[in-house]
């Protein structure tokens, strides 16, 4: 009986701990979307490359310069206005976030789909996903 008990309760456990990482994994990807969306609206450039992936000594002064330049060149701003659909396959996750973007003065909502990596267990993001490209 004490063996059938304890299967029982493996069995439940089990799948609660799996729900549990899933939520945890969820819940540190919005944060990393928020995050850089914060950062990048407060003009903490430096704090933004924390989200991004591929960021190097030798490229972070460049990497702050350009987003700096897009913010302020093309009056960028940013908020969420949802995360959705976060699949998470190990170290890579992908989400679908709808902004609000602010684009030299006109405003407009867009739908994209981020795909994250994970490194030394925080989510990043290739800035090019969540940036507007502007053309040139």
């Amino acid at each position: 009986m004490k063996k059938l008990v304890l299967v029982l309760a493996l069995l439940v456990a089990i799948p609660v701990m799996l729900v549990g990482c899933s939520k945890s994994d969820s819940a540190s990807i919005k944060d990393s979307i928020n995050g850089f969306v914060n950062a990048l609206n407060d003009g903490d450039y430096e704090k933004c490359t924390d989200y991004l992936v591929g960021i190097t000594d030798a490229n972070s002064d460049n990497i702050t310069a350009q987003l700096k330049a897009v913010k302020e060149t093309y009056q960028l701003s940013l908020e969420v206005v949802k995360i959705e659909e976060i699949t998470v396959d190990g170290s890579s996750a992908t989400a679908k976030v709808t902004l609000k973007v602010t684009f030299m003065g006109q405003t407009m909502e867009q739908p994209t789909e981020i795909t994250l990596t994970k490194v030394d267990g925080k989510w990043k993001f290739a800035g090019d996903d969540i940036i507007p490209s502007t053309g040139g």
